[in-house]
């Protein structure tokens, strides 16, 4: 009997592993376009655009970009002004925005009347979400071709070739470093003399290209960031819905996990803005008062308690020091209380 559901998964699978064997492929005609010197629009080829001759010196320029905003213009430009236009996508081209918006004429007014008496279609919003999806994807491809393109740009066409919907690069032509960080092989334990290739699919290719290209500040603010949206979006994630025990447990057991992370990496300043936020939260904040106030009120101010964490600690004086990181607080701290 056919597991319908394992099907259906599996040919999930099976397209993106499709589609990112058509994205070697538009590589491969960006590829051969540039080699037949076709690749141009309005004048801009992939040379002129990052402001080199030929592909001789395109690693250095690239290599020379030390952030990562800047990467990213040079990636949206190459999109923008070569790769879509060329293949006649030129609605999906981003524009910027002006600072006042165009008065719409008589013909663009009447259109959007039109759009507008579609929505009582019962799929418009589907067929709309549909042309977003298709629009979306393309564009995301044409992110992602971008630096696998610019690499073999400026490599040398007896370093490369494409082979049943994967490149095969020549890792003799590639520094050792690069080499065991993108495919783990150590060059030094295999025959390299002249050419060795290596088959990269589209994963494999992007990181090469990075790690070809990219200098170490930009790739480890990749890295950096890539792991901040993650914990990002994990945060988002849990936050949302109703509240109860277990996700209190998740949560507080992720909280440690991290500020056990910044201990152990002396993360001083990170663990006393975590201390201060908790100082300033209200709801809780507001409770511990109440408990402590319950104490004065009783003993007619005799004795005055501060809870720190589950600890009760008397007090007749305190010194707020408004500072985030550890080192304006032992700066502050030393100069109030005159430590020499």
């Amino acid at each position: 009997m056919t597991n319908t559901l394992n099907t259906k998964f599996n040919s999930i699978g099976n397209n993106a592993l499709k589609n990112a064997e058509t994205s070697i492929g538009i590589v491969e005609e960006l590829t051969l376009q540039n080699s037949k010197d076709n690749l141009k629009v309005k004048g801009n080829s992939i040379y002129t655009l990052l402001g080199v001759k030929n592909g001789s010196g395109i690693i250095s320029k690239v290599r020379g970009i030390e952030h990562l905003n800047e990467i990213t213009i040079e990636r949206k430009k190459i999109v923008n002004k070569l790769i879509l236009p060329k293949a006649e996508l030129n609605h999906l081209v981003e524009v910027e925005k002006t600072a006042t918006p165009k008065t719409k004429t008589k013909k663009e007014k009447k259109e959007t009347t039109a759009e507008k008496k579609q929505n009582i279609e019962s799929d418009y919003a589907v067929k709309k979400a549909d042309i977003s999806l298709k629009n979306n994807a393309i564009r995301t491809t044409a992110n992602n071709v971008v630096f696998p393109f610019i690499f073999l740009a400026s490599q040398d066409s007896k370093n490369y070739q494409f082979k049943n919907n994967r490149v095969m690069i020549n890792i003799a032509a590639l520094d050792n470093k690069i080499v065991k960080a993108v495919f783990n092989v150590d060059k030094k334990n295999i025959q390299v003399e002249g050419r060795y290739f290596l088959a990269c699919n589209l994963t494999l290719l992007i990181k090469l290209s990075k790690a070809v290209l990219f200098n170490v500040k930009i790739i480890d603010t990749t890295t950096s960031n890539e792991t901040a949206e993650e914990l990002e979006n994990a945060v988002d994630e849990i936050s949302k819905g109703d509240f109860d025990e277990t996700k209190e447990k998740n949560i507080v057991s992720s909280i440690a996990s991290m500020l056990d992370y910044l201990d152990k990496n002396k993360g001083f300043d990170g663990i006393l803005q975590v201390e201060n936020h908790i100082f300033s939260l209200e709801e809780y904040g507001q409770a511990k008062a109440e408990l402590t106030n319950n104490v004065r009120k009783q003993t007619n101010n005799a004795k005055n308690y501060d809870l720190i964490g589950s600890v009760a600690v008397e007090f007749n004086h305190s010194k707020d020091f408004k500072v985030n990181t550890f080192d304006e607080l032992e700066t502050q701290f030393n100069k109030t209380f005159a430590i020499k």
